[in-house]
């Protein structure tokens, strides 16, 4: 074991300063609790929606064994409660903006509707089924 010796005044400025960092410790420990404890009322009061497996399905047109890959290799974030698995509201719809691709298909469907001679209700443009174009 060691002694070391130190000024009385050496002490108590070193003692001062280690009480002003305990200080400032304890204010910055306690302003950010107190702004996690706002923004957990505030969480609260939002009342985030959570979305079953189904749910999710439906919103991003996948299988539920789709779902469980992307779990598996977590791609998408979720939560068990219990024996419930549930997805954030949010988390879902960062996913669908990020991963998620319109197919050809939608595409054209998509452009289709946004046609001006879509919502036309006098179809009266082009062959109709089962006209070969003939007279008669």
């Amino acid at each position: 074991m060691e002694i070391i010796t130190i000024e009385s005044k050496a002490f108590a400025v070193l003692v001062e300063k280690i009480e002003r960092i305990a200080t400032y410790v304890e204010v910055s420990l306690t302003k950010e609790t107190e702004q996690q404890q706002v923004t957990d009322k505030k969480s609260r009061r939002k009342g985030e929606p959570w979305m079953t497996g189904q749910e999710v399905c439906e919103q991003l047109e996948i299988s539920a064994r789709t779902l469980q890959r992307y779990r598996t290799n977590r791609i998408i974030a979720y939560s068990i409660c219990g024996r419930k698995i549930r997805y954030r509201r949010t988390d879902v719809e960062q996913f669908r903006e990020r991963w998620m691709r319109e197919t050809p298909d939608k595409q054209v469907d998509r452009m289709i509707e946004a046609h001006s001679l879509h919502g036309r209700k006098n179809r009266s443009y082009g062959k109709k089924r089962g006209d070969t174009g003939k007279n008669g």
